[in-house]
């Protein structure tokens, strides 16, 4: 049987495409990758003076700095459309499609049989250069329920979506002594109180700590009044795998809301797959169906003082369905419109 294939496009800052790509494979997908920023655009030369030469004229006298943009531009869609070989493909899904231009888009429609599915991480308010080109696409879906909502959006057709969790790794508990919370995030002032009270309400309690923020700015560290419960530093970095191996080896997952979005994080549904439980201040958790009290405790909402009993009860059995509901596999699906599956929404 030969594999489906796919096009898969997202910004190759985000270290999370070669999960997805890896995912996509093992699901059976012959997968293209098109950068929306490619290497090769730094290797463009002027191919002769008098484009060189005209983009000086323009700059200079107009104050038109556009002509090198679209010689670049249309550098990337012959460097594009000769990487796609005239192959056709079945489908293709846009991660991100505000980090692509319209005629790169439309190359990759151009290519795509079944169809073309974007996926907007990040809320449409904040990146509004989305909106003129969702009717390109057959489906376009969004993470956050307030757009799916929002009486400006409605007449385009928007589907929620959540997040998921990639089934190709195998959940590996590790042995330890004690109880291990685990926390990695990018420094947010906005949760810095958030993560300020649930590292001195788990040390109060006798759990070891790993909270990871990734800076080496002393004036961000400051902020912290347990930062010395907090390992900060440039090198802290976390790649995927040492991800995986970090959450194998805790017992809580924490996850603190960046306030900018309205939608559940990966941390989440790692939570329920690695059968961890989770500490987190998204009241949006209580509105699914994998949510259980001996499973999830919500900063803000749940009573700090039952804390302790939290921490020592065990976590409850999950429906096996409704886990599977979340993963990659079932996530990949709903996208793509491949039957059968379980139907994944926003509450």
């Amino acid at each position: 049987m030969n594999k489906r294939r796919i096009i898969l496009g997202m910004p190759k800052h985000n270290n999370i495409v070669a999960e997805i790509k890896k995912n996509l494979e093992y699901h059976g997908y012959d997968v293209t990758f098109i950068d929306s920023n490619p290497d090769y655009v730094k290797k463009f030369k002027y191919q002769n003076n008098i484009d060189r030469l005209y983009h000086a004229f323009r700059k200079i006298f107009y104050h038109d700095k556009s002509y090198k943009h679209q010689l670049k531009e249309k550098f990337v869609l012959e460097q594009t459309d000769k990487y796609l070989a005239k192959r056709q493909y079945d489908y293709s899904l846009i991660i991100r499609p505000d980090t692509y231009s319209l005629n790169l888009l439309q190359l990759i429609r151009s290519y795509t049989c079944e169809n073309m599915v974007g996926y907007q991480w990040d809320g449409l308010n904040r990146f509004p250069d989305v909106m003129p080109i969702i009717d390109l696409f057959d489906n376009f879906f969004v993470f956050d329920a307030d757009d799916t909502k929002n009486i400006n959006f409605i007449n385009y057709h928007l589907k929620g979506i959540t997040n998921f969790y990639f089934d190709m790794y195998q959940p590996e508990p590790v042995k330890h002594n004690g109880k291990i919370a685990y926390f990695i995030g990018s420094h947010i002032d906005e949760r810095i109180s958030a993560i300020d009270c649930c590292a001195y309400e788990l040390n109060k309690n006798n759990i070891k700590l790993k909270f990871i923020i990734p800076t080496d700015d002393n004036t961000k560290i400051l902020k912290y009044e347990q930062k010395d419960l907090i390992t900060f530093g440039s090198k802290n970095k976390i790649e995927f795998y040492e991800n995986i191996c970090n959450i194998n080896n805790s017992d809580i997952l924490i996850d603190i809301v960046n306030p900018i979005h309205n939608g559940l994080s990966f941390r989440v549904f790692e939570a329920l797959y690695y059968r961890k439980k989770l500490i987190t201040n998204n009241l949006l958790v209580q509105k699914y169906d994998f949510y259980h009290p001996h499973n999830i405790f919500i900063l803000g909402v749940d009573d700090l003082t039952f804390l302790p009993t939290f921490l020592a009860d065990r976590t409850v059995e999950i429906d096996p369905q409704i886990v599977k509901k979340y993963s990659f596999g079932n996530w990949i699906r709903n996208i793509l419109n491949i039957k059968p599956f379980q139907l994944i929404s926003l509450p």
